[in-house]
C-alpha cells in the first residue's frame, strides 16, 4: 500500500511500509499513537501484498520519490534478510521511481550490496539519542561512495548534532527536521545555522521540513547523483 505524502513529509512522494515495526522505544515516536489507535503490531511484521501492489501501481509516475519505511524501522537487528531482500529485489521492478531508505541502524548496510540498486537513496537518522551519534561514521562505512547517494536525517533533533567537516564532504544530502509531537521544545535556529553552514561550504544540498520553523525555506535537493538518477 501507497500513501500520498502532501506535505506531510515534504521530502518525498509517498511512503511504504511492506516491513512494519521497530524495537527503539524513542521518546518522541508518533508510530506508537497509530499503533494504539490502529491495533498494529509492535513487534517486526513483513507484508508481501504491498510488494506485488507497488509495482504495479499506477499512482507511481516516472521521477516520483517513495519513502521506504516510515512506520518502522526495516534495517533494525530484528527484521528477517529475505524480507530486507524481497523489498530491495522489487525496487528493480520499479526502476522509474526513486526509493528513499532510511534507518537508524546503518551498520546494516554493509551486508548487502547496495551498488546494485542504482534508483534507491541510502540514509540515516541523527537525532541526539545516544546510539545514534555514531551513525554518520557508520553510514559512510557502509554505503559506497562512488555508486550510491547517501544521505543524513537530522530529525527530530533533540541535541545539537555533532559532524566534522571532512563527514559531510563524502555526504550527498542532509535534512534537517523537528520533534513533531504535541508539547515539544522547538530547537535552536543555531542548530541549524550551524548545519547549513558547514554543508553549503561542503557542497552538500540541504532540506529543512516545515517543523523546524526555520527562519527562511531551504528546500535543496541532491545535486548531480540526482540527475543522473533521473536520466
Amino acid at each position: 500500500m501507497l500513501n500520498k505524502q502532501a506535505g506531510k513529509i515534504s521530502w518525498t512522494d509517498w511512503t511504504w511500509n511492506p516491513i512494519t515495526g521497530c524495537g527503539y522505544n524513542c521518546p518522541y515516536c508518533y508510530v506508537k499513537a497509530m499503533q494504539r489507535r490502529f491495533k498494529q503490531k509492535k513487534q517486526a511484521e513483513f507484508k508481501p501484498d504491498y510488494i506485488h501492489k507497488m509495482i504495479n501501481s499506477r499512482k507511481l509516475k516516472a521521477g516520483h520519490k517513495v519513502f521506504v519505511g516510515s512506520s518502522g524501522d526495516m534495517w533494525g537487528d530484528w527484521v528477517r534478510d529475505e524480507w530486507i531482500d524481497e523489498v530491495l529485489q522489487a525496487t528493480k521492478q520499479r526502476k522509474d521511481v526513486i526509493f528513499q531508505f532510511l534507518t537508524k541502524n546503518p551498520a546494516e548496510y554493509q551486508h548487502w550490496d547496495l551498488a546494485i540498486f542504482e534508483n534507491c537513496w541510502w540514509g540515516t537518522s541523527v537525532d541526539g539519542l545516544p546510539f545514534t551519534q555514531d551513525n554518520v561514521l557508520k553510514l559512510l562505512q557502509s554505503v559506497p561512495s562512488v555508486f550510491c547517494l547517501n544521505f543524513v536525517s537530522f530529525e527530530p533533533l533533540i541535541k545539537k548534532p555533532v559532524i566534522t567537516a571532512e563527514q559531510m564532504r563524502q555526504l550527498d544530502w542532509i535534512i534537517i527536521g523537528a520533534d513533531s509531537t504535541p508539547g515539544a521544545v522547538k530547537p535552536p535556529d543555531e542548530w541549524a545555522d550551524e548545519l547549513i553552514a558547514l554543508a553549503h561550504a561542503n557542497d552538500t544540498p540541504v532540506w529543512v521540513k516545515g517543523n523546524y520553523k526555520y527562519k527562511m525555506v531551504l528546500q535543496e535537493w541532491p545535486g548531480k547523483k540526482y540527475i543522473w538518477w533521473q536520466k
